[in-house]
């Protein structure tokens, strides 16, 4: 049966509508045919079959791109496209299709909008998905790669089947003599887009780091991600995101400061839930999204900033997970961790043995003293009985540490100040000072100049040192002889 001339209908749409994909999102590639539907997105693995709906006839070219075409309806269906019509047509609010498209149904369903019509369209899909007497020529091609491509078609409108997801309604490019056409109406064609039918695993990802390292202090920004799954059936879609943070993490509390958006606009509609177990100090943070059935393919975004506090020891990790459809089933997504590192060194008199009360301190420029010791941080550090100074909570980067504090008895001007570098893995590598009192992880105090190591920079300094004291002595010798010499003479 030859249909009417069609014009913005059989050009597929590039949204989703709830459970119902109608259409392209990108424009084909290089030498496009018309025998050909290529569905992207959540397709690995899963098996799509195309079924004619209407067979293109009479297109009509006007500045270099199709304005419109007829199509001759396909009447291999029970229940008839004009019955599933009829069932689109009664959605609430029913109306009734007008009288032009008698006959030719098909022209009336493509030429509905995949917006206000949604629901029409996602009735009408359903009805032929699960008709008993489908078309006999069919093609059924298996995803994989990210790509589904059914290829050897008739050019026209077809229902794409999913055994997994929503019923799909594409349409082939159109040729014309030998010129392949991909758009209609500025609507592009031949491409459709399958949405997951469960919850993805979510991601993760994490800002304000240091090579995979923090510190205590530290603000980190938290993204969590995940597609909300298609809703076949159209009704009641509920999605909840868990977010477990580890001890040593500060999370905020309050909807105020988190920012939760599907696709690019802000979502308020969630309901949000934070315990914080006794024991382990985890942290665990529900956003109820309640039913997002109007969402449908699209990207939950949530973000966040948490504060490394001091109950982190060597690592903070935290795992987002994405709830089942309409359960309270989580999909666990893979955990952020990042790493926090320590090191110590020993003090020593010159002889060797441990010297306590000798104060340290550590700075660096990538080091906040302010948010460091807020949380939990000690910048300055005393040697004990053992002699063992420890600095812990730190990044990896490079450090300065200074003896700000000599123990008495020990030369107070000959204080070490050398740095201290910490790579990604944790290791550490101590430098030197100019009185070569810091070697191997060990720092020494001295009760006078001639305990100074003689090499290199410490050497010269103390050969300066004695040079100095020498020159005073003599100095001092030279006044008291000069005034021996007035007494004398007088």
């Amino acid at each position: 049966m030859q249909f009417k001339r069609l014009f913005a209908g059989v050009a597929a749409a590039a949204t989703m509508l709830g459970g119902l994909a109608i259409g392209a999102a990108t424009a084909t590639a290089a030498d496009p045919t018309a025998d050909t539907i290529t569905i992207n997105g959540d397709v690995n693995g899963r098996e799509f079959t195309a079924y004619l709906l209407g067979e293109y006839t009479n297109p009509v070219v006007s500045n270099g791109a199709v304005t419109s075409v007829d199509f001759n309806q396909s009447a291999d269906w029970t229940p008839s496209i004009a019955t599933a019509a009829q069932t689109a047509a009664a959605v609430d609010p029913a109306i009734t299709i007008p009288d032009q498209y008698k006959d030719n149904e098909l022209a009336w369903i493509a030429s509905l909008s995949q917006t206000s019509d949604a629901a029409r369209l996602r009735a009408f899909a359903d009805a032929l998905s699960n008709a008993t007497v489908k078309p006999a020529t069919a093609t059924t091609v298996t995803g994989a790669n990210g790509t589904a491509v059914i290829s050897g078609l008739t050019p026209g409108y077809y229902l794409v089947t999913d055994g997994d997801g929503a019923p799909i309604l594409v349409g082939t490019n159109i040729k014309v003599g030998d010129a392949v056409y991909t758009t209609l109406n500025k609507e592009t064609l031949a491409t459709a887009f399958a949405k997951p039918t469960q919850p993805t695993k979510p991601g993760k990802t994490v800002t304000g780091d240091t090579q995979g390292t923090v510190s205590l202090g530290d603000v980190l920004g938290y993204t969590i991600t995940g597609v909300i799954p298609g809703n076949p059936s159209g009704e009641t879609l509920t999605m909840k995101f868990k977010d477990v943070a580890s001890k040593g993490l500060t999370l905020p509390s309050t909807k105020n400061d988190f920012t939760v958006k599907i696709g690019e606009a802000v979502y308020t509609e969630y309901t949000l839930t934070q315990s914080i177990d006794a024991d382990t100090k985890q942290t665990t943070t529900i956003f109820d999204l309640g039913d997002v059935k109007d969402y449908a393919g699209k990207t939950v975004t949530i973000t966040y900033n948490a504060t490394v506090n001091k109950d982190a020891v060597d690592t903070v990790n935290n795992t987002a997970y994405v709830s089942k459809p309409n359960t309270d089933q989580y999909v666990e997504g893979t955990p952020v961790e990042k790493k926090l590192y320590s090191f110590d060194f020993t003090k020593q008199d010159a002889d060797g043995n441990p010297l306590a009360g000798a104060e340290f301190t550590i700075s660096g420029d990538d080091l906040d003293e302010k948010d460091y010791t807020a949380n939990g941080g000690v910048t300055t550090v005393t040697s004990g009985a053992d002699g063992k100074v420890t600095f812990k909570g730190l990044a990896a980067g490079t450090y300065t540490v200074e003896e700000t504090k000599v123990p008495d008895g020990f030369l107070q001007n000959v204080t070490p100040k050398f740095t201290v570098t910490i790579d990604k893995d944790g290791n550490v590598t101590f430098g030197t000072d100019v009185w070569g009192l810091m070697k191997d992880g060990v720092v020494k105090n001295v009760k006078s100049v001639t305990q100074l190591p003689l090499t290199g920079a410490a050497g010269i300094t103390m050969l300066i040192v004695v040079a100095l004291l020498l020159g005073g002595a003599a100095a001092l010798i030279g006044v008291r002889s000069h005034s021996l010499k007035r007494q004398l003479t007088a």
